[in-house]
């Protein structure tokens, strides 16, 4: 079945052959490949930005955990403060061997700041001292002295014989730490 064109026919379809050829190219090149090329720009931003918010969020969590871990920082900081105080805080010394000396019947006969020496991190605070109270006693106030918070320590004990009532005169000298921060 072979269908046979006139020649004006041929050239009408010839015409319309080119015209659907030439708009098929206009539909392409102004059409087709801009938003083609829009919509990969488009995709790969919103990939770009994907990524950003992932990273964003990971930031996020790691925030979190930094946060966590400062706090967790700043308590334990606060707490060896208690322990190794920033200042030298002789009043606070005296309060507590005060009530330390009352719990354990022991009477604080001198106190006086001694000599501190600087170490790397710290200043060692010397303070002599003189107390009164049986041996147990004594004994019990040390004891409580060394479970004290802050850091003490005791050197240079010296226990003298007991008098009739079975009280004596201890010397020592009492080390506290100050922070150098």
């Amino acid at each position: 079945m072979a269908i046979k064109l006139t020649k004006e026919q041929q050239q009408y379809a010839g015409a319309g052959a080119i015209l659907f050829a030439m708009l098929g190219f206009v539909y392409v090149k102004f059409f087709w490949l801009p938003i083609s090329e829009k919509k990969d720009a488009l995709t790969d931003q919103i990939q770009q930005i994907d990524g950003k918010i992932a990273k964003a969020k990971a930031e996020a969590s790691r925030l979190q955990r930094l946060q966590d871990e400062l706090s967790t920082l700043n308590r334990q900081a606060g707490e060896a403060e208690k322990r190794l105080p920033k200042s030298k805080s002789v009043p606070d010394i005296l309060v507590s061997l005060s009530r330390l000396a009352d719990r354990y019947h022991v009477s604080i006969i001198s106190f006086s700041p001694g000599p501190e020496k600087a170490q790397q991190y710290f200043i060692e605070l010397s303070y002599p001292m003189t107390v009164l109270g049986t041996y147990h006693d004594v004994g019990r106030f040390l004891a409580a002295i060394a479970l004290e918070e802050r850091i003490y320590n005791v050197r240079g004990i010296t226990l003298p014989a007991p008098d009739s009532s079975g009280r004596m005169t201890v010397t020592f000298t009492l080390l506290s730490y100050q922070y150098k921060g």
